[in-house]
């Protein structure tokens, strides 16, 4: 039995692209925030505000391989790979939780809840939209 491979090709009908190219581009964007906030984190590290070094340095560590693998699910949503789909999707419900805590409590802002909030419909929307649905089933039904 011989394995497929997935295809590498990008994609190549106009309008799924460009759908695929804005909810990748926000994704970066997103990917970019997070590792701004992980850099932010690793300046108290470095600078000596931390009250715990070990948790510090680890929430750090999580921070950063988020970034990546946001910016790899853009990449691979661009690309069009169908578990990007998933992460993509696992991402924004992530956001959602961290945005409905947003609004009341300690530290509330209700800007970045919005933020949050507008981004992750908009990423769910182009995700669910029925050229990269219909997209992702051609693929199941080649065998890709």
């Amino acid at each position: 039995m011989t394995q497929q491979q997935p295809s590498k090709q990008p994609v190549t009908d106009a309008k799924l692209a460009a759908i695929l190219t804005r909810t990748a581009i926000v994704l970066w964007l997103e990917a970019v925030a997070v590792g701004a906030f992980g850099a932010f984190l690793l300046w108290g590290l470095i600078s000596g505000q931390s009250k715990s070094v070990p948790a510090e340095a680890t929430l750090v560590a999580l921070y950063a391989a988020a970034a990546v693998w946001v910016f790899y699910i853009g990449v691979a949503l661009r690309q069009g790979k169908r578990w990007a789909r998933s992460a993509a999707v696992f991402w924004q419900t992530c956001q959602l939780f961290i945005a409905s805590q947003s609004f009341s409590g300690r530290g509330a802002n209700n800007v970045i809840g919005v933020l949050l909030i507008a981004s992750s419909v908009f990423v769910l929307g182009h995700v669910f939209s029925s050229r990269v649905i219909k997209a992702s089933r051609s693929d199941v039904e080649a065998g890709k």
